[in-house]
């Protein structure tokens, strides 16, 4: 069979986990293809301890994607181990992972570099730097910078639901409570009977009260710790999070992307951060988490690492540190769930929850500006050459 080269203009994306390939790359794609751009889109998928290894799962079945790469072959392609023929236009949107296999590939194939929505690292090798957030945008002193926002709230926007769609998930009454157990497998064994717990506890208190608990899309029941859920009717669900946001009351998170999505719905939300039990499985980088695989005495001193690093912040929620004042109320460290159940009756008896999101702060827009930028790289470029 001929295999026939596909010369369009690519966007090559490097990423490392699903939150970034979900809500980032495929509201952006969204876009792109409403837009009808005519580019075509490869995902890199790069190396990095903090994946989940589901992100393929994300992804597979999407046939407007031209290509992904899992991270062995992105390695051997940035390394130059693989030989890869690259169309005569692109460029290199890095939206996860470690930024050094973007620079390799700009290296290999010569595109510009853009970064999206992180640190500004090997910054004499990025070619437009794309903040995220405004205070990003004015803390680099960066000569090519835009200021774009979030693709989250775009994607926030971009999904509307029936009516009808949002009232099969809570099944008894109200209070609606829902339970964000995040996607990092590594916590389940702890968070999902610990969570059981608080459910337990909150009924007698709201006996008319509906629980349910949402798991990312890629995973399924085989990943859930066995459990007898039947007792509390406490369901679970898939790939239906942002429906349950919408119709939840009130949500009891671990922080991670799922807060800011609470955030642009504007719902009350409790983040709890339980190291007491769960620190030997926090993964961190560098020498921390070199330290911690040290037999005997290193998950001691990375428990110490971990509790001096959580005593130094003062929020660890992404809506409380972009609007440096509590808008979802935290509870870290040593987290009991008689706390959690004296902390969810406040908030659900608390008439006074509201906040305004700053349009010029959070722009809904971000996946539009970034397609405009895309095609005016690609062919307002052109046309000027002419």
């Amino acid at each position: 069979m001929k295999i026939i080269f596909d010369n369009r203009p690519v966007v090559m994306i490097t990423v490392n986990g699903p939150g970034e390939l979900y809500y980032w790359a495929l509201t952006l794609m969204n876009s792109i293809i409403a837009s009808k751009l005519p580019i075509q889109i490869w995902i890199f998928l790069t190396p990095c301890q903090f994946s989940t290894g589901y992100e393929q799962k994300v992804i597979q079945e999407n046939h407007s994607i031209a290509k992904v790469f899992l991270p062995s072959e992105t390695k051997q392609i940035c390394w130059g181990k693989k030989p890869l023929p690259f169309p005569r236009q692109g460029l290199i949107l890095f939206l996860g992972g470690d930024i050094y296999n973007a620079v390799l590939l700009k290296k290999r194939s010569g595109y510009p570099l853009w970064v999206y929505g992180s640190h500004l690292r090997w910054p004499k090798y990025v070619d437009l730097y794309l903040a995220r957030f405004l205070r990003d945008y004015e803390q680099y002193q960066f000569p090519q910078k835009k200021f774009v926002g979030d693709l989250l709230y775009s994607y926030v926007i971009q999904k509307k639901y029936p009516t009808e769609q949002e009232n099969r998930f809570f099944c008894h009454g109200e209070p609606r409570i829902l339970f964000l157990p995040g996607s990092r497998l590594f916590a389940y064994d702890y968070l999902i009977p610990f969570y059981k717990k608080i459910a337990r506890l909150l009924l007698p208190i709201f006996p008319k009260s509906s629980s349910v608990v949402g798991f990312p899309e890629h995973y399924s029941t085989k990943d859930v710790p066995a459990d007898d859920w039947g007792e509390l009717e406490m369901p679970f669900y898939f790939g239906v999070t942002s429906h349950l946001m919408n119709q939840a009351d009130v949500a009891i998170a671990i922080p991670g992307s799922s807060n800011l999505e609470l955030f642009y719905r504007k719902k009350k939300a409790l983040i709890i951060l339980p190291l007491e039990a769960n620190s030997q499985n926090i993964p961190l980088t560098g020498i921390p988490e070199f330290i911690g695989k040290i037999p005997g005495i290193g998950p001691i001193i990375k428990k110490k690492i971990i509790y001096s690093m959580n005593s130094q912040k003062k929020w660890v929620s992404l809506p409380n540190i972009l609007m440096n004042r509590e808008i979802f109320p935290e509870l870290r460290g040593k987290v009991c769930p008689e706390d959690v159940v004296r902390k969810i009756e406040n908030m659900i008896h608390d008439s006074d929850f509201d906040y305004e999101i700053p349009e010029d702060e959070f722009p809904t827009t971000a996946d539009s500006v970034l397609t405009q930028l895309i095609q005016e790289n690609f062919y307002d470029k052109r046309e000027k050459s002419l």
